[in-house]
């Protein structure tokens, strides 16, 4: 089988596509692993503010509690004692 001599012109000009990647894919890949990046960033910070800010509250939460507990415990000797001082007053 023969080629014509257009058909070697052709196949001459014929530009093949080198394989890779050029500039413009590059930057769309980028555009696209770039975008939830941005997106989604300010929402995982905020979530992990959150998490921190309840967890500071729960201590402190807790801590509150265990306060008021001893208060009570205190307030409870403090009424005792009075009691046995206001008995050994009595004749």
């Amino acid at each position: 089988m023969t080629l014509s001599n257009d058909e070697k012109e052709d196949l001459k000009t014929l530009k093949i596509p080198k394989p890779g990647i050029n500039g413009r894919d590059l930057i769309f890949a980028l555009l696209i692993l770039i975008l939830p990046l941005i997106l989604f960033a300010p929402k995982i910070y905020v979530s992990s503010q959150i998490y921190y800010l309840s967890r500071a509250i729960s201590k402190n939460s807790n801590h509150l509690d265990l306060l008021q507990e001893e208060n009570k415990k205190l307030k409870q000797e403090l009424e005792d004692f009075k009691f046995q001082q206001l008995l050994r007053m009595e004749p």
